[in-house]
């Protein structure tokens, strides 16, 4: 019968039926013992509840005579008789009638008797003969309880017989179904490897395997009969895959040192040098531009500079022979369709072709920078993207917690002073004091929300400080001048946030006090450090002004501190006042990585 049944399907759903039993057999399994566990739980419930009415019923013939005061104790007496819980477990046990009729029994003989008592004395008869009740009532649940706990002991056991009976049929039918079938076809395959292609499987049936072992015999018959044929080809394309390994070594190796995490100089220059000894290009070069901007770009060549002496770098060659002069310019975009990412030049000498290997090479080449511009800027988008998340909650938290107390303690503080008239002169004074520093800690925390609530719509610190600069123009009523002399990316989102933190605030301070009419921001680079330049020809920034409540001047020096740089103010010598910040911007850590061969 099982045959009959299993032999139309293929393997798969074999399988599949064979798991599906085995599930729905645990399944129901575990449906019928947690309904019956569901019942172990309500009689659980119930007999709590008896339990409590036990207590209840001594604690208040103890009572007697009952007070105004031991309402509660009633109350909470008549709750636990009529809990939901206790009826429900008596209407599944069966025992509806018997708890009803011990409800009555309090309602109209028990409670009225204890009401009017002034002696317990008299009552201890009725209060044990109602325990007495309430105990038959939790025997009823107990005995209950032990019936479906039996029942749960069954129910294992009888899931526990089928999946072994079923355990055992799969294991036979495993190895009928795929055991023997699967060794006919892996000597086979053996033989076909010693180059026997005269071995053939017999496997009997319409399933998988049956058709696997029928495509196994035909294909041993078809590889007798090109073999030959093919020995030849692979003799023909050895030569053409020997010219070609040199090619795919390079892009494996240019592949793993363009995603590894050195420097970009230290990833694309050793590249540049590897393409140049493989094709007839000269002066190869990869621009990398910002944002699309052709005019701010960083370049990367394949000849050393005094820079890379500096550094103590040495990938690339040095004292180059003299090349002739002339030749074609090649120009590659590196772009994915929607982001220009920067070009790739090259010098072609006159006379000379690319063949088509290496310009399929050349193709590659341009693919994986692409790819690895890419995803350098994605990383740095979702770093910023996750700095901007934690400085948003953080700003959330801080106005669901600090910003909620401190507006109710500057409301008490007000009702207090209200009442004024009433209190002594040194309270008053505490008062006011405890109000100043309460305005004091709302301004700082308004601004640390305010500089929470930063974000960074674009990556990289040109971006954020243009948008800031044009947002301040409209208010100023005059162009907010921004000189920015920043490579690509040089500054890491961490940092650009504090940076863009401190020049918004400087701009801001100088929109509320300075009264200017020029107002400029500068970023450049001097050697490995970053300089920040707020300028204005405002009235300049008073002597002492951190001693003044000012707090921004303090949080643009704090933000300086936790970019491990310096912030000064200071008036400018021609009029008007200039922050400048400096910091050395954070390089990524090489990790390890296996060795290179170039």
């Amino acid at each position: 019968m099982f045959k009959r049944l299993f032999t139309p399907l293929t393997l798969v759903n074999q399988l599949a039926l064979i798991v599906l039993l085995s599930t729905a057999i645990g399944v129901t399994g575990m449906a019928i013992s947690s309904r019956l566990v569901y019942g172990i739980q309500g009689s659980a419930h119930a007999i709590n509840k008896a339990g409590s009415i036990r207590m209840q019923s001594y604690r208040l013939l103890a009572a007697i005579p009952l007070r105004p005061d031991d309402n509660t104790l009633v109350e909470a007496m008549n709750t636990t008789v009529m809990s939901k819980e206790l009826i429900d477990a008596a209407r599944r046990d069966g025992q509806l009638q018997q708890l009803e009729e011990l409800q009555k029994y309090w309602q109209t003989r028990l409670l009225p008797d204890m009401s009017a008592a002034q002696n317990p004395q008299p009552l201890q008869a009725e209060v044990a003969g109602f325990v007495n009740g309430i105990d038959q009532l939790v025997t009823s649940f107990d005995h209950t309880t032990e019936q479906r706990i039996r029942h749960v002991v069954w129910v294992h056991r009888i899931m526990a017989i089928c999946m072994a009976l079923l355990l055992l049929f799969t294991v036979v039918w495993l190895r009928a179904r795929f055991l023997h079938p699967w060794e006919q076809l892996l000597n086979m395959a053996r033989a076909v490897s010693r180059r026997d292609f005269g071995q053939r499987a017999t496997i009997s049936g319409r399933n998988e395997m049956a058709t696997l072992g029928m495509a196994l015999n035909n294909m041993s018959k078809e590889l007798a009969e090109s073999y030959a044929v093919l020995e030849q080809r692979v003799q023909e394309k050895t030569a053409n895959l020997e010219q070609k390994n040199e090619i795919l070594a390079f892009l494996w190796q240019a592949n793993r040192r363009l995603h590894s995490q050195v420097p970009l100089c230290e990833r694309i220059s050793p590249v540049l040098n590897g393409l140049q000894g493989l094709t007839q290009l000269r002066d190869i070069e990869v621009r990398v531009y910002d944002l699309e901007d052709e005019e701010n770009h960083q370049e990367f060549s394949c000849q050393s500079k005094i820079s890379c002496d500096e550094r103590n770098c040495y990938l690339c060659p040095r004292d180059l022979s003299a090349l002739p002069s002339g030749g074609i310019t090649l120009k590659w975009r590196l772009t994915d369709g929607h982001t220009q990412y920067g070009i790739l030049l090259a010098t072609l000498p006159v006379g000379r072709d690319l063949s088509h290997d290496q310009q399929q090479l050349v193709d590659t080449l341009v693919e994986q920078l692409t790819a690895t511009f890419a995803i350098d800027r994605n990383q740095e988008r979702q770093q910023q993207l996750i700095v901007m998340e934690e400085r948003a909650t953080i700003a959330r938290e801080l106005h669901d917690s600090i910003a909620q107390s401190l507006s109710c303690m500057k409301m008490q503080v007000s009702c207090l002073q209200m009442q004024g008239e009433h209190l002594p002169d040194a309270s008053r004074q505490l008062l006011g004091q405890m109000r100043n520093e309460l305005n004091t800690s709302w301004a700082q925390l308004r601004e640390l929300l305010t500089t929470f609530r930063l974000q960074l719509t674009e990556p990289g610190l040109r971006p954020a400080l243009e948008g800031s600069c044009e947002e301040y123009s409209s208010r100023f009523g005059f162009t907010v001048k921004l000189d920015y002399q920043l490579p690509p990316r040089f500054v890491p989102s961490h940092q650009a946030i504090h940076a863009l933190q401190i020049a918004r605030e400087a701009l801001s301070n100088a929109l509320k006090h300075s009264e200017a009419t020029e107002v400029t921001v500068s970023v450049t680079q001097n050697d490995n450090q970053v300089r920040l330049i707020v300028a204005d020809n405002g009235k300049g920034v008073p002597d002492h002004a951190e001693r003044t409540n000012h707090y921004g001047l303090i949080i643009m020096r704090d933000r300086a501190q936790s970019l491990r740089g310096d912030c000064q103010v200071k008036r400018r010598e021609c009029g008007g006042t200039e922050v400048v910040v400096t910091f050395i911007p954070e390089k990524p850590l090489p990790q390890p990585e296996g060795e290179i061969h170039e």
